[in-house]
């Protein structure tokens, strides 16, 4: 297969998609559809970031903020790793057929679910309990006393016969066979993909046969789901699910211009998870929880949150019925570090911001609710006697460094006594590595003045 490296919402001409895409205007229009490539008067860009095949080519698309291929390869391994670790967190597996007109969202995280979850748990396995009477298994002493008559010698019982069990594992079950039929070709298209050394998996062979030698897809379908009905632990069932999904979708994917993806068209919500994650964030910890410069004021219920204090909207009609609304803004990241209070605000912009330029940055909209964080928690921050507030944006670089590059501020409210945002650069490789690391870093390394 043909791997090509396309960078996130680059503008390519058409063109440039159309040699990348082997000049096929079906995937094209189908891309284009589905919002996966969006098209304006610059260009062509690709609104996502993750893998997408498209019968013999790879679609490889990294992240905006990496400005060099020279450690492409690498860089977009520890990327791909990251939305895996996303994935699994928040989402999980998903079962349900989530197919439009010949685009899969799913059929790749299946197949890496068959393989990790063989490295993980090995395969279906049918456990019999085989019960004999005097056998060579364990003995079984409850159905020894209950079903056999004891000769007392000496004030002591002795049994004639022994009730003995033991348990086998049918190597020749139906679902263990077909579970080791979809964990080799599973891993064979990985592998001809070039995929499995991305997610950093080893080839796996377990089976020789075809589907064929299962049965038509209504019978295997039919056996798994009677097998479905009659199993009650959790993995397994989770199996058979996977199983049941992979064959009856299966024939789907043998269509010419049939694109499968793995990845993401939000990746800046997986950078707010990152700097969340990596930097503490306490917004969803009770009060009772939190390690506050004093005690809890009372007037604050303890199992409480911080999301918990920033007050809604309220609509009220004609002054006599209020209405109050669900939503509200929140912050990405709230924490503390030395008493003082940080709200921290992950942007995933390009930004450009020196003595000379300024360009990519965010919209008064964002510069705004940063402001107006400080302003929903300034009650709780006095009540607590924090030392002061640090308030910041967090933008991704392909630098190696963290760099404080000044800040932004707003007069109108930066009148009001509220701090102005600071503007810090974050290497992004480096936040990926403590966010699969799963290591947090001190606050006091973002450099805030």
């Amino acid at each position: 297969m043909k791997n090509v490296y396309i960078k996130e919402l680059k503008y390519y001409s058409r063109r440039k998609i159309l040699d990348i895409l082997q000049n096929d205007e079906n995937v094209l229009d189908k891309l284009l559809k589905y919002d996966i490539v969006k098209f304006t008067n610059e260009g062509y860009q690709f609104v996502y970031v993750g893998v997408i095949i498209i019968e013999n080519i790879i679609l490889n698309i990294y992240p905006k903020y990496i400005t060099s291929e020279s450690n492409i390869k690498k860089d977009f391994k520890q990327v791909i790793n990251v939305v895996k670790k996303y994935n699994k967190s928040h989402d999980d597996f998903r079962y349900q057929n989530d197919e439009l007109e010949d685009i899969s969202y799913n059929r790749l995280s299946m197949m890496l679910f068959f393989v990790e979850d063989y490295f993980e748990n090995g395969v279906y396995s049918n456990i019999q309990n085989i019960l004999q009477t005097n056998g060579n298994g364990e003995i079984d002493w409850n159905r020894t006393v209950n079903e056999n008559v004891a000769i007392i010698k000496k004030g002591k019982p002795y049994y004639t016969d022994l009730q003995t069990k033991y348990k086998i594992n049918d190597l020749f079950d139906y679902f263990r066979l077909l579970h080791e039929y979809i964990i080799t070709e599973c891993s064979i298209y990985l592998e001809k993909a070039g995929l499995l050394e991305l997610f950093d998996l080893t080839p796996v062979e377990l089976s020789d046969k075809e589907q064929g030698d299962f049965g038509d897809i209504d019978l295997i379908l039919e056996r798994l789901q009677k097998e479905l009905n009659v199993e009650f632990n959790t993995h397994k069932q989770k199996l058979l699910k996977s199983m049941h999904s992979y064959i009856s979708n299966k024939n789907a994917h043998t269509n010419e211009n049939y694109l499968t993806l793995y990845g993401t068209p939000s990746y800046h919500v997986i950078w707010e998870a990152m700097c969340a994650y990596v930097f503490g964030d306490k917004l969803h910890k009770r009060l009772k929880d939190l390690n506050l410069p004093v005690n809890l004021n009372p007037k604050y219920p303890q199992n409480k949150k911080l999301t918990d204090l920033i007050k809604k909207p309220k609509w009220i009609y004609k002054n006599i019925h209020e209405k109050e609304a669900e939503g509200t803004f929140i912050p990405d990241t709230v924490t503390f570090h030395d008493d003082e209070f940080v709200i921290l605000d992950a942007k995933y912009y390009n930004l450009k911001f020196n003595q000379d330029n300024l360009d990519g940055q965010p919209g008064l909209e964002s510069i705004t609710k940063q402001y107006l964080y400080e302003l929903a928690f300034r009650e709780f921050i006095d009540d607590h006697n924090f030392k002061g507030v640090k308030n910041a944006f967090l933008f991704p670089t392909y630098g190696d460094k963290i760099e404080n590059n000044g800040k932004v501020k707003l007069d109108i409210l930066s009148d009001l006594c509220l701090e102005d945002i600071q503007v810090i650069m974050l290497p992004a490789c480096k936040l990926n590595k403590y966010y699969l690391e799963n290591k947090k870093v001190s606050i006091s390394k973002l450099k805030l003045i």
